[in-house]
């Protein structure tokens, strides 16, 4: 088996349980591939080093190391190529991770397939006049600038108005996201084994201030600018941002495509939710 490993270099528990990790994937028999950019920060004798797109492609499954930023920065390559993507926490949150570092001891499961495997709903992210999709796990946001000034929002459902705002901006998000800055924001938080997409305020002023649920099958349009001619900005979960025009229309719909999560560990995703939300102090 060839599993491609992601590293976060950012993250000092990356860089400390990556020979490990390593050592315990070669000795069970799989060949390890990294991204080239990564041979001096976790150099693994043995371990063949590739540029990013045939790292994906040649690989059988891809193993997240980092926290929830690396996992839907992975995501983003390995759900186009259908290749399921194992994230192991070495972060601070790590929600959506199946593996914790004191759990190390499961990673047999991963060569011998006994694991589950969670499909979540992508979100297909355009913006007017433009054909390529962004790709989101967790969310679109469109949300004010640099200058600190409220946004006109309006909010469309299959071409039919259906919300106007004046926020901070507007979070659109999977199942998966709620947990993410929907919730952060107030909204509610969805089992992300189910489909659809929700839509919540950013610090509107306005009475109405509560998330909307739509359908899976919605076509949501969003359109954002200030009493003074700026546009606003669009950011994919967290990592790609995009300056928008005052004319620029960002659709958002549910994406053909789907993230394949491995998860080694026990447990449901309301007692990950007890551990992780509810229980978490500071």
């Amino acid at each position: 088996m060839k599993i491609a490993v992601v590293a976060n270099s950012g993250k000092q528990g990356a860089q400390a349980y990556f020979p490990d990790i390593a050592s315990r994937l070669s000795s069970l028999g799989a060949a390890l591939l990294l991204e080239d950019k990564d041979r001096e920060k976790f150099p693994f004798e043995g371990a063949e080093y590739l540029p990013r797109e045939a790292l994906y492609r040649r690989c059988d499954l891809v193993l997240a190391l980092g926290g929830d930023g690396t996992i839907l920065h992975t995501v983003t390559y390995a759900a186009p190529l259908e290749k399921p993507v194992l994230g192991i926490n070495a972060g601070t949150l790590g929600f959506m991770a199946g593996l914790e570092t004191n759990e190390l001891y499961k990673l047999p499961r991963l060569l011998t397939g006994e694991y589950t495997l969670d499909r979540r709903m992508l979100l297909d992210v355009r913006i007017s006049g433009e054909d390529t999709p962004y790709y989101a796990l967790n969310d679109a946001v469109i949300s004010k600038g640099t200058v600190s000034r409220i946004l006109d929002l309006t909010v469309t459902l299959n071409d039919r108005e259906i919300a106007s705002y004046r926020a901070d901006g507007v979070i659109i998000s999977t199942p998966t996201g709620s947990t993410a800055y929907s919730l952060s924001a107030g909204g509610p938080v969805l089992d992300p084994e189910m489909d659809g997409m929700l839509a919540t305020p950013i610090c509107p002023h306005s009475l109405f201030d509560r998330s909307i649920l739509f359908r899976a099958d919605s076509v949501i349009s969003v359109r954002a600018a200030t009493r003074y001619g700026e546009g606003a900005y669009l950011t994919v979960d967290g990592r790609l941002g995009r300056a928008l025009r005052p004319e620029d229309t960002v659709t958002i719909r549910k994406a053909a495509i789907a993230a394949k999560l491995i998860r080694l560990k026990e447990g449901t995703f309301y007692e990950t939710l007890t551990q992780k939300l509810m229980n978490r102090r500071g």
